[in-house]
């Protein structure tokens, strides 16, 4: 696991997840050159960065945070309908290079708001780049209620996660969930993520899955989609207590 001060090789980005200023970072080495989305399905990636990826996930496969950016099959189940009235928000933790956020913009209904947060620099300069009409901020998902204030927007109706639950320490995980049920107590929001399937059963996953348990009244595991690498189910939780 990379520590927040090494130099990542070019092309590579120190992805972490941090609570609060001075609290723990948990972080994993990601690709940047690797495309967001297959514009029309068609966009092939590359495929030596693709096997690049996956043997650093196959040297480590309990640490690396993702394999490989999502698919769009992944993406899409995802962030499901969005039935957003104007003015409401859709909040996406750890966005990444932004597979998850080229699917949320295209089905995000007119007058509907979006925010990314994303701790690492780099892929936040990408991520303003690649979708100059939506809106991230360059931050921890664990101070979201501090986030939202500074910007004046309102607790968001659905949250989508990238932020891999299964390899975060207890306190990182404890840190955002906390957010997570301030963000949707009392409303009829949902908070969405995955988890790949060889990973559902590691310590950390049990732990995050009865962590949400306790704190979430409804609860609906998707998939799983096969159509990605590696096959992943999605998360989705409701009913904030």
């Amino acid at each position: 696991m990379p520590s927040p001060g090494d130099r990542p090789p070019a092309g590579l980005a120190v992805k972490c997840v941090l609570v609060g200023r001075e609290g723990l970072r948990h972080c994993s080495r990601v690709d940047l050159t690797t495309p967001t989305s297959e514009p029309a399905g068609r966009q092939r990636r590359p495929i030596r960065e693709g096997l690049g990826f996956f043997g650093r996930f196959l040297r480590s496969p309990t640490t690396v945070g993702a394999v490989l950016p999502s698919s769009r099959y992944l993406s899409r189940a995802l962030v499901g309908r969005l039935d957003l009235a104007p003015g409401e928000l859709v909040v996406e933790y750890g966005p990444g290079t932004g597979p998850a956020t080229a699917a949320a913009r295209d089905v995000l209904p007119k007058g509907a708001q979006y925010l990314g947060i994303e701790l690492e620099p780099r892929f936040h300069k990408l991520l303003t780049e690649r979708f100059p009409t939506m809106q991230f901020h360059l931050g921890s998902a664990a101070d979201v209620k501090q986030i939202l204030a500074d910007r004046n927007l309102p607790r968001p109706r659905r949250i989508l996660s990238g932020l891999p639950f299964a390899s975060l320490p207890p306190a990182v995980q404890d840190a955002v969930i906390d957010g997570i049920v301030w963000s949707l107590r009392g409303t009829d929001g949902d908070f969405r993520t995955f988890q790949y399937v060889h990973a559902y059963g590691l310590r950390a996953a049990r732990r995050f899955r009865a962590l949400m348990q306790e704190r979430f009244s409804g609860f609906e595991r998707i998939g799983p989609v096969v159509r990605n690498v590696p096959p992943a189910f999605v998360l989705r939780y409701w009913g904030a207590k």
